[in-house]
């Protein structure tokens, strides 16, 4: 009876917030300071918990998908005290990893940035994409394989984990993709395009490997690349020899081309940054001879 009351009490006080919260918008924003768990000091809010609870399982049972959360927070805060108490955060192993995946991240969002910044040059339109067919039409005929993919890329293998469970259960992509993936209007976008077998997620070599062997609707594993976890299903093929739609290959150009840009407004902003600093004595680099020296000795 006791462990009956443990469980109801929880679940009661959640629906009574949810009930709240839907019915008292001026209270919103103490309620949404609520803490419904704690561990050692850390504190878990009720609008925390919501806006990291996937949107599907908030309109199946929101109480038990928040409790569910709250359990998950608990058990994860639990772990990582013990593992402070440990002193694991001051070994030399955690301050490296530590520091490669800051430097990882900095690399990576001022990528970001600079295609935010330069994003009216990005985009292509459809009289650009026609002009690019009109020049190299000859080359537009399918001379291997072109397939359409779902490639979903995320920071945790639980999540990639998570991805593939939703994709076996139907969930629908774009609701994965918000739920899980590191970039979901990226490869939201992705998967709606056909890209030649040679081209398709080349820029994640196990995962690109594995797509070659996959059948219509199979799934690839889970593999580990670049700090983050790769799954891909196959949708859809266009087998070599057959002649390409026009309007069906104007997005494929599109997407090709607005991905040129984007590598090419990146790479030269980053070209400039190393000849800035080349220029500024902020680089050494040892040339080949002695690289060869060292190796010898």
């Amino acid at each position: 009876m006791k462990s009956q009351r443990q469980h109801y009490f929880p679940i009661l006080y959640l629906s009574l917030l949810l009930v709240i919260l839907s019915e008292c918008s001026p209270e919103r924003n103490n309620l949404d300071n609520t803490i419904i768990a704690s561990v050692s000091g850390n504190n878990l809010t009720f609008d925390e918990a919501i806006k990291n609870v996937p949107e599907f399982l908030l309109q199946e049972d929101s109480v038990r998908a928040i409790q569910a959360f709250a359990h998950q927070w608990v058990q994860s805060q639990v772990s990582i005290e013990h593992a402070k108490r440990l002193g694991i955060q001051n070994l030399e192993q955690y301050q490296n990893k530590l520091s490669r995946y800051q430097d990882q991240l900095l690399e990576s969002m001022l990528k970001e940035q600079i295609l935010e910044t330069n994003v009216g040059q990005i985009e292509v339109t459809r009289d650009e994409a026609l002009s690019y067919y009109q020049a190299y039409r000859e080359h537009f005929t399918f001379d291997e394989r072109y397939v359409r993919f779902r490639l979903i890329s995320t920071r945790t293998r639980a999540d990639a984990e998570n991805a593939n469970r939703d994709l076996i259960s139907g969930i629908e992509w774009e609701t994965i993709l918000q739920n899980y993936s590191i970039n979901p209007d990226l490869q939201l976008r992705q998967s709606t395009q056909y890209w030649p077998i040679s081209m398709a997620a080349t820029e994640i070599p196990p995962i690109s490997e594995n797509l070659i062997t996959l059948g219509i609707s199979e799934r690839s594993i889970i593999h580990f690349h670049d700090n983050r976890y790769h799954l891909i299903q196959l949708i859809d093929e266009k087998t070599e020899g057959e002649y390409p739609e026009l309007d069906w290959l104007i997005p494929q150009i599109s997407e090709w081309l607005k991905l040129e840009k984007s590598r090419r407004i990146t790479n030269g902003y980053l070209r400039n940054l190393y000849l800035q600093a080349e220029s500024n004595n902020e680089i050494e680099l040892l040339n080949v001879s002695d690289i060869e020296q060292l190796l010898a000795q």
